[in-house]
């Protein structure tokens, strides 16, 4: 997202504190684009993880997610019983 885009939602937040805000459908639209660019920010990161198991195996983020829900109740993978 642009530094101005973001200055300009800093500058809505501002004034809202301030006296008040009219300018809400431009605040939300601001607000959902730069949610939207950091969710696939965050996404585009997540895809590029892996996750090192107990045995040594590299697996994608993604994968282990997975794994960790079909897991033991307490979601952990690769760990061995006591």
């Amino acid at each position: 997202m642009e530094k101005s885009k973001i200055d300009r939602i800093n500058a809505l937040a501002r004034k809202a504190k301030s006296i008040g805000l009219t300018e809400t459908a431009e605040r939300d639209a601001l607000r959902k684009e730069y949610l939207t660019d950091m969710r696939a920010s965050f996404r585009q990161q997540l895809d590029n993880t892996y996750v090192q198991t107990a045995d040594g195996a590299k697996i994608p983020y993604a994968e282990y997610a997975k794994l960790s829900k079909k897991a033991s109740p307490a979601g952990e993978v690769g760990r061995e019983a006591d």
